[in-house]
């Protein structure tokens, strides 16, 4: 018994529909992905022009595979076309700071926390891995950061 007999002998149009329904889905969720099974049903659709008998197997398996292989192809074609900053960093504070010296207010206590001043500004700050406890009023370079923490070592 074929599972997909159904789809036999149906209309190219069914695909079209079934491309048009994917793609409307794409517009209203923005998901990125459906766009590429919408796809793949419109060359099923093409592909049902051109050889009308087509089995309802033939044209889901078609359906699938070129589903899969635009979806990757997809991907990798959006990631390469990724836009680049002219500002990064730009909604991350923390990471403009990197390089930048900090002078030791208080705290730090046992190689915990401490609030440290960079350009007038109060910031929540730790030791890198491995350095002693800074006294109070000490210049460190900002070398990382961890989330809203700076992360400090002495300069070099």
């Amino acid at each position: 018994m074929d599972i997909f007999g159904i789809l036999t002998g149906i209309s190219p149009w069914w695909w079209v529909a079934a491309a048009l329904a994917l793609g409307i889905v794409e517009v209203l969720t923005f998901s990125f992905f459906l766009i590429w099974p919408g796809l793949a049903a419109l060359v099923v659709a093409i592909a049902m022009w051109l050889v009308p008998d087509l089995s309802g197997t033939m044209q889901i398996l078609i359906f699938a595979i070129l589903s899969v292989i635009f979806t990757l192809l997809g991907r990798q074609f959006v990631l390469n076309r990724k836009p680049t900053s002219e500002t990064p960093g730009l909604n991350q504070r923390s990471a403009q700071l990197v390089g930048r010296n900090a002078v030791v207010i208080d705290g730090f206590a046992s190689g915990g926390l401490g609030n440290v001043e960079v350009d007038g500004m109060r910031w929540r700050a730790r030791m890198s891995a491995g350095a002693t406890r800074p006294a109070s009023g000490q210049t460190l370079e900002v070398v990382d950061t961890d989330g809203m923490t700076l992360v400090l070592s002495p300069p070099t």
